[in-house]
């Protein structure tokens, strides 16, 4: 698939994807919050009969040893 990329680029991408999991996470806690505060205040949903869509992150990939 692909083969030629460099370990540079390869690190950068999962440095880059394992901070859109943090970010993602983060703005998971916040709808959650945002659900918390309206429902405690009254404040009626955009889409009544629907809820918000769950999500499921991937627990963080440990970092493995390379091999010399």
């Amino acid at each position: 698939m692909f083969t030629n990329i460099p370990s540079a680029t390869l690190k950068q991408l999962v440095k880059l994807s394992e901070r859109k999991e943090k970010l993602m996470a983060q703005i998971q806690d916040l709808d959650r919050e945002m659900v918390r505060l309206q429902s405690k205040y009254g404040v009626p949903n955009l889409h009544p009969g629907r809820r918000a869509p769950v999500t499921i992150s991937r627990a963080p990939r440990t970092k493995r040893r390379r091999r010399l």
